[in-house]
């Protein structure tokens, strides 16, 4: 028989780890490689040949966001966990804090393949994840019993929508890098077809 937990330290942790790896990803910004430019020309210049940087930050600050708030609606039905779900989550949050090491990586070494696709794919196993834990939430009845068949139902088709979208963008940055992750407007849309 399962032994079941409160899922508030799960929830107090993870809130922590997002955090963490949120403000992490600021420290590889920096004004270091600006050089010392003498004029606002030679900044923008500066600061353009920075750009791949920041835009990775930016994504990924974005991504990361977006997870904890998947993660956050999850947990709003989460009543219980056992030991796996603790561990499904624990691999969630190792996803989670490889995030600004792989966007370093994007963000210097985006001219490369591998340097192109390592942000998408740590994000594509977060998203994966993800999935995983809320069906774990699902099929071991650790959810809120009064919560309603079409929010279970709406949660899993975006849960779907977005390891799909996530996919895509993996292999779409095999040639357009990090803009590749624009794909994720269509999440909307993705929903829409797989409510039909």
């Amino acid at each position: 028989m399962n032994r079941y937990f409160s899922t508030r330290r799960i929830e107090a942790l993870t809130d922590g780890v997002f955090a963490i790896a949120m403000t992490l990803l600021v420290l590889n910004l920096s004004s270091r490689g600006f050089g010392s430019p003498d004029s606002s020309l030679q900044l923008l210049k500066a600061f353009n040949s920075n750009l791949g940087s920041i835009i990775s930050f930016v994504v990924s600050f974005l991504l990361l966001g977006s997870m904890w708030a998947v993660h956050m609606r999850q947990f709003e039905y989460i009543d219980k966990a056992d030991r796996h779900f603790t561990m499904i989550n624990t691999l969630r949050l190792l996803a989670v804090v490889l995030i600004p090491m792989t966007t370093s990586i994007a963000g210097n070494y985006s001219d490369i393949v591998l340097g192109r696709i390592l942000l998408p794919l740590n994000f594509l196993v977060l998203a994966a994840i993800s999935y995983w834990q809320w069906r774990y939430a699902v099929d071991q009845k650790v959810i809120n019993q009064k919560t309603p068949v079409d929010v279970v139902e709406s949660a899993e088709i975006r849960n779907r929508a977005i390891l799909l979208i996530s996919a895509l963008v993996l292999v779409a940055a095999v040639w357009i890098g990090e803009i590749a992750f624009v794909l994720f407007i269509a999440v909307p849309f993705v929903v829409k077809l797989l409510k039909r």
